[in-house]
């Protein structure tokens, strides 16, 4: 069982102080799976790095599932990709509960107003 909190950890920790998407959450991803855990040594973290970028979609969900795979299983798979997700779902459910609970103000409707005309083509 405190295998997949490990892993819970090591791919949630640098989700959530990493910024800059997948790729700048790299080195922090692999401090913990080669530093911190030693599930992996530096030459096969930099071949799993190595197949996620030849691979299409996003780097860091495709590294945490086969780093997961390896270390737990199919289980530690599916515990890897949402400790990969979880961060930007907490954010999002937290931002959306803030803009309901503010759906009336005016600098909540003028900041929706905005983002929606820079995101139409």
């Amino acid at each position: 069982m405190q295998i997949y909190l490990d892993i819970f950890l090591a791919f949630f920790i640098p989700n959530i102080v990493g910024y800059g998407g997948g790729p700048a959450i790299i080195p922090l991803i692999e401090a913990q799976v080669v530093g911190q855990y030693g599930w992996m040594n530096a030459s096969q973290f930099a071949e799993v790095l190595a197949l996620g970028n030849a691979l299409p979609s996003p780097i860091a969900t495709k590294m945490a599932g086969y780093i997961g795979y390896e270390v737990g299983g199919s289980l530690g798979a599916a515990i890897a990709v949402f400790a990969t997700v979880a961060p930007t779902i907490i954010i999002m459910i937290v931002a959306m509960g803030v803009l309901y609970k503010y759906r009336s103000s005016p600098k909540v409707k003028a900041s929706a107003l905005g983002y929606c005309l820079l995101s139409s083509p």
